[in-house]
């Protein structure tokens, strides 16, 4: 990847970090700021000929990021030991990064903030790789999901966005925070005006180069990059080039990986330009196509989300024009990023929504599609907010809702209820969870069960209801300190930096002159992402039933079972599988899943009000974590092998459902959905029923919705290119599948998650 600047060598980090300590005594704001200034025009990446909306970024082995390149303050040290390996022979220049590296290895905002942990919450939490080392909850370090308000941005404009920040700063007191805060705001905006200077001229340069070698397409495209960037530098945006040209730079420069409601604030530019004659549909449409392009070419795998459709639009009709030319834009690039979505409602233009089915029997499993009838009430509920501002929700990442740059919710923490569970029984291997057996002078799950009061020996317990009440117990301790973490990290935010790029765009922050995790934001939220939850459920429920309820399962012959995998206990394996399950739409399965579900809600919602968040929600989003997080969680008692992909989000497990898609839909109906942050509900039709029963599937996905379904990820195709891709992946290079919470291409998948796919049940 080429940047703009030379990077041959580290002297982009080295530098960073003299100017990071430059700064120690200055205000917060402007030593991050500052810090910026220098980072930001030397990542990024070189504009190429086809592109029409420029830029992307490469971050250094060092920096400050949002949670892109890193937590805040980063470091990579594998990353500076491979360059010093490299230039071992320059003495002076390995010196330097060594000392460097000594430097972060401390000064690093992830250790910084891991030290502060109490013993409590080292307990709970005792690893941050979730992907690789066992244990029920993890910390995810990151500060996620900002949708930031693009229309004022297009409305002020870069002048206009500095001279609200001049006046903000000319009428605080000397001396102040805010004024701090306002400095370091002005400095970032002028990191902003390098950046489009930078792709102006580079677009010039390049458009000088084509027009030499005869190449005229590219050189009156790059010609028109850098006119767009010359204009936006001096005037707000009037066309719309030049509004997704200032979207786009600032999108770079905030690190923001979700777009918002984009044809809410592009959608008059779209319209005008049209209307004016100063495009044709099609050279709109092209302008549109470039952005998914660039976007695309991002790749921000479980983000890059992007809205449209919806009540609360300001100008509905041309937003739906614009919305149009978006599904469009999907269908002919078929790329998996930006996750394209379709907000619907009652009364709404139905062309809009006859295209959407058209796309998604395409098999490009866009747009995901959100039933606003169902989803703002939602809202209201679990966010406790006003109608007018629950209108304004929008899922971001996996699928977690926030309102557009008036609230955040970082997806912060990770719980496995399934591993839980299994650490709960205690069949698993020492190796299953080496932080219980740690030689740090504690019994671990001692300690734990004495700060619960719950973990007795399984066949101690007089009855499922003491069990499975003990085991609430047991992950409600892991969701508290979840919680904790999510007000230590935004605290922690808020004590070492300003973060102006999205304080700037988020509703309150100027006004009363505060970063956006030091008092500026509106509404300040969490969010706990949970996982095995089916296969949770499915497990409880059996236990019930065969254990205490028929008695016909000893508790010492199923944790046997589980302990070797049922290896020599295959009948018994046969039975729990066999045992009611979610998904059939059968009251015993179905209602332990809901009571599960309620409860691991409804716990994480309590925890809000005691940590001093406006809300701290769970999302039930799957992504391909269901695959990674089942290779670190042993055999389950609803007859899971050990180390196999747990059940996707709520969807039930592979081979669970028996009764058809109609039974999944109505037991996923039982669900409640108004005190969470979001659930994804993934369902897999054929290619064949959807292109020879389009209306016997739109009809079935229609009742669901009607029945008060909130959302639908669908995947449309065929089990037979699933397993030729498997065998013959350069083939279906455009196989497109849904995941859980993002789509990819399917071949891009690894084996495991690509095994989990073909193992879901297809309609």
């Amino acid at each position: 990847m080429a940047t703009i600047y030379n990077r041959d060598d580290f002297r982009l980090e080295l530098e960073f970090t003299r100017i990071y300590r430059e700064h120690a005594g200055e205000h917060k704001a402007v030593r991050e700021a500052e810090c910026l200034k220098w980072q930001l025009p030397r990542i990024l990446l070189d504009i190429e000929e086809d592109d029409l909306v420029p830029g992307g970024c490469h971050y250094g082995a060092v920096g400050f990021s949002s949670q892109i390149g890193g937590f805040l303050y980063y470091y990579h040290e594998d990353k500076i030991r491979e360059e010093m390996e490299r230039k071992k022979e320059d003495t002076a220049y390995t010196e330097a990064l060594s000392e460097m590296l000594e430097f972060w290895r401390e000064e690093n905002s992830r250790t910084r903030l891991r030290k502060t942990y109490p013993q409590r919450q080292l307990l709970a939490l005792p690893t941050d790789d979730w992907e690789g080392e066992k244990a029920v909850a993890y910390p995810l370090y990151r500060i996620a999901g900002a949708i930031l308000d693009f229309r004022k941005l297009l409305e002020l404009g870069f002048p206009g966005m500095v001279s609200r920040t001049r006046e903000y700063l000319e009428a605080s007191e000397e001396g102040s925070d805010a004024r701090g805060v306002y400095r370091g705001m002005q400095i970032a905006l002028e990191t902003l005006g390098e950046v489009i200077a930078c792709y102006r001229d580079r677009a010039a340069e390049k458009s000088e180069l084509a027009k030499r070698e005869g190449r005229r397409d590219a050189a009156r495209r790059m010609a028109a990059v850098s006119g767009a960037m010359e204009s936006i530098l001096v005037k707000r945006p009037e066309h719309l080039l030049e509004a997704a040209e200032l979207f786009w730079m600032y999108v770079l420069v905030s690190e923001v990986r979700n777009y918002g409601r984009i044809d809410d604030y592009l959608g008059d530019f779209y319209a005008a330009d049209i209307d004016s004659g100063y495009l044709t549909q099609e050279q709109a449409d092209g302008i549109i196509r470039k952005l998914w392009e660039r976007m695309g070419k991002r790749r921000t795998i479980t983000d890059g989300r992007i809205f449209i459709g919806g009540r609360g639009r300001r100008c509905e009709k041309n937003a739906d024009r614009l919305a149009k030319s978006c599904i469009q834009a999907t269908r002919i690039l078929k790329n998996p990023d930006p996750q394209l979505s379709l907000r619907f409602y009652k009364g709404m233009d139905e062309e809009l929504l006859d295209l959407a089915y058209d796309a998604i029997g395409e098999g490009c499993t866009y747009p995901v599609l959100y039933n606003d009838d169902v989803v703002i009430r939602d809202v209201e509920q679990a966010f406790s907010l006003p109608r007018e501002e629950a209108e304004h929700y929008v899922p971001y990442g996996c699928g977690e809702y926030v309102i557009d740059h008036k609230s955040f919710g970082t997806p912060s923490g990770v719980i496995n209820l399934l591993k839980g569970l299994e650490i709960f029984l205690r069949y698993g291997k020492p190796q299953d969870a080496e932080y219980l057996s740690a030689d740090n002078g504690l019994d671990v799950l001692s300690v734990i069960r004495d700060i619960t009061g719950a973990g007795k020996p399984f066949e101690e317990y007089e009855s499922f209801e003491e069990f499975y009440g003990d085991y609430k117990k047991w992950i409600g301790f892991h969701i508290e300190a979840a919680a904790w973490q999510e007000r230590a990290e935004y605290d922690f935010a808020g004590q070492v930096c300003c973060l102006p790029y999205l304080s700037m765009l988020y509703d309150d922050c100027c006004e009363r002159g505060k970063g956006i995790f030091e008092g500026g934001i509106r509404y300040l939220g969490g969010t706990l992402e949970s996982y095995g939850n089916v296969n949770t459920a499915d497990s409880l429920f059996a236990i019930r039933k065969l254990v205490f309820e028929d008695k016909s399962v000893g508790r010492e012959e199923l944790l046997e079972a589980l302990r070797h995998d049922f290896r020599g206990h295959e009948l018994l394996q046969r039975r729990l599988k066999k045992c009611g399950k979610f998904g059939n739409d059968e009251e015993g399965p179905d209602e332990m899943m809901r009571d599960l579900h309620r409860f691991v809600c409804l716990k994480a919602k309590e925890q809000a009000k005691k940590n001093g968040l406006d809300s701290y929600l769970v999302v039930v989003i799957n992504n391909s974590a269901n695959t990674s997080l089942g290779l670190l969680t042993h055999a389950s008692p609803d007859g899971r092998n050990a180390y196999l992909p747990m059940a996707n989000a709520n969807s039930p497990q592979a081979g669970g459902d028996r009764s058809g898609v109609t039974a999944v839909l109505n037991s996923m109906l039982k669900m409640d959905t108004d005190i969470h942050a979001g659930a994804v509900q993934n369902i897999r039709f054929s290619t064949d029923t959807f292109q020879h029963h389009r209306s016997a599937a739109r009809g079935v996905m229609e009742a669901y919705f009607e029945n008060g379904g909130a959302q639908l990820m669908v995947t449309v195709t065929g089990r037979e290119d699933l397993e030729n891709a498997m065998e013959h992946p350069e083939r279906y290079g455009n196989l497109l599948v849904r995941v859980g919470g993002f789509s990819a291409r399917f071949v891009e998948l690894s084996r495991e998650v690509q095994g989990d796919i073909l193992s879901r049940t297809c309609y």
